[in-house]
């Protein structure tokens, strides 16, 4: 049996695995397994099965993984993505156009503790589209300013799939992270921008089903948290079941509602202090090398259970030690499936390598008679296609070991990549049928799916302008990475 066909049979298996909605993690281990049995011999899958386990998860580099996950996990327990909101809003919200400017905001702020866009989709949606749609906002244009501010949590650094995309590709994580600020912030000004177009081009309307509006509006802070638990279990970093709805999964959470506990001027800046603090730990790091990444990691996660503590002081220390096993749960389960993750790609790259199937895709790619530009334009566009199928997460470690060989063997800068990559998985997290940030949203609010997506049309327009931008410009994206490259 020749390689080629022993490839086309191990992805046909990987896809029906998939859709028979095995997670990603043993979808990959097995289909690779399965490829290594038909191109070798069992012996040689069994040592591969033995080996690449503890190979593919014995390295320094992912230690960062459960702290940045942690980090989210206790900063999400100690209420700073709501307060944080609810701040904003106080400031922004005096305006025409301000809650949206509010909630995108918010969205960065979170994106940038969590680095995750299901988790700050499940948080911030309940919250933030039951103030929108109060204040008169249509509910197409208010989910869809959610998922697309969600799409933050994975570039504004600290971002789990930049720290895939860097253990798979060997990357600096620290080029990477810096690499994601400038476009992060120009990406959400025009989110922003796009949205106050919104609003003034339709206006806000008293939505007409009230109904609606109710649910929407009984939500509570601990149903959102749950949601946001049960959205990472299913969608975007950890566990990458594909094929399960998130309306049910999250909507079944947001049934059982309590009402939302208000939050004082002063608890709004005491977390404010906190989102500082966790940040500043990050990005010191990045731009001055006094502490490595992990370290910084380390350091933040630790900001982040202080807070927890002061936060729930008052609830004794009971409360405050249920408050913190919750968080440890939730670390370790998201933790657990991701390193899952890791080593089932580990599986399947070992056999896509056996195969070779990066050197035979770099060969054909280098002989096609087209500019090198297109040939990465055409890599990205296939991401689009398998962002309405495959989680985020999934697609980086699948992708990056197959393609990132190719571009750049092209010439083409690792880092400028990964940006790209990551704008175009966006994309992916916003577009029919899976669209996993659309699905959240529509499971913790209540709100048809079909409406969410037709509210996120106009920001994927913006999306497009945004990632033309940064082809045409690479300097968008090296400028950070260039510049601390010279200073050190």
């Amino acid at each position: 049996m020749s390689p080629e066909l022993i490839v086309v049979i191990v992805l046909a298996l990987f896809f029906l695995l998939l859709a028979i909605e095995m997670p990603v993690a043993l979808a990959l281990g097995a289909s690779g397994a399965v490829g290594t049995v038909l191109l070798h011999s069992f012996k040689v899958a069994d040592s591969v099965l033995a080996n690449v386990p503890f190979e593919s998860t014995a390295k320094y580099s992912l230690v960062v993984i459960p702290l940045y996950i942690m980090l989210g996990a206790m900063a999400t327990q100690a209420r700073i993505p709501e307060r944080i909101y609810t701040m904003i809003n106080r400031v922004a919200g005096r305006f025409k156009g301000g809650l949206a400017i509010a909630t995108i905001g918010a969205s960065g702020g979170f994106a940038a503790i969590s680095g995750s866009s299901v988790a700050t989709a499940a948080t911030l949606g309940k919250i933030s589209v039951a103030q929108m749609m109060r204040h008169g906002y249509r509910a197409e244009l208010a989910t869809g300013i959610v998922a697309i501010g969600a799409t933050l949590g994975i570039l504004i650094p600290p971002s789990i799939i930049l720290i895939m995309y860097s253990i798979m590709s060997g990357e600096s994580i620290a080029a990477l992270f810096s690499a994601g600020i400038v476009p992060g912030v120009l990406s959400a000004i025009a989110y922003i921008v796009t949205a106050l177009i919104l609003v003034k081009k339709h206006g806000v309307a008293i939505a007409e089903k009230q109904e609606v509006l109710e649910t929407v509006a009984a939500g509570s802070v601990a149903a959102a948290d749950a949601a946001r638990a049960e959205a990472i279990a299913g969608g975007d970093a950890p566990s990458m079941r594909v094929g399960r709805s998130a309306e049910v999964a999250l909507g079944a959470e947001a049934s059982a509602a309590a009402p939302v506990e208000q939050s004082s001027l002063f608890s709004e800046l005491r977390s404010l202090f906190w989102l500082l603090a966790i940040v500043a730990a990050v990005v010191i790091s990045i731009f001055t090398g006094i502490t490595t990444l992990a370290e910084s990691a380390g350091i933040a996660a630790v900001v982040a259970t202080v807070a927890l503590v002061f936060e729930h002081y008052r609830s004794g220390v009971r409360g405050v030690m249920r408050k913190i096993r919750d968080g440890l749960a939730e670390s370790a389960s998201v933790t657990s499936m991701a390193f899952a993750v890791v080593v089932g790609a580990g599986i399947f790259a070992y056999f896509l390598v056996s195969a070779r199937v990066p050197n035979n895709l770099s060969r054909w790619f280098a002989e096609l008679d087209v500019p090198p530009l297109l040939i990465v334009v055409l890599i990205l566009l296939m991401m689009v296609p398998l962002g309405m199928f495959l989680d985020s997460l999934a697609i980086v470690v699948i992708v990056v070991p197959i393609v990132y060989p190719t571009v750049t063997a092209l010439g083409f800068d690792g880092v400028w990549f990964a940006i790209l990559l990551v704008k175009l998985i966006e994309v992916g997290l916003l577009t029919p049928p899976v669209g996993m940030n659309c699905f959240v949203i529509s499971g913790v609010t209540g709100i048809r799916l079909e409406t969410v997506f037709k509210g996120v049309a106009p920001f994927l327009l913006c999306e497009a302008v945004l990632i033309v931008l940064l082809l045409v410009f690479p300097d968008i994206v090296l400028f950070l990475p260039n510049l601390l490259s010279s200073m050190g």
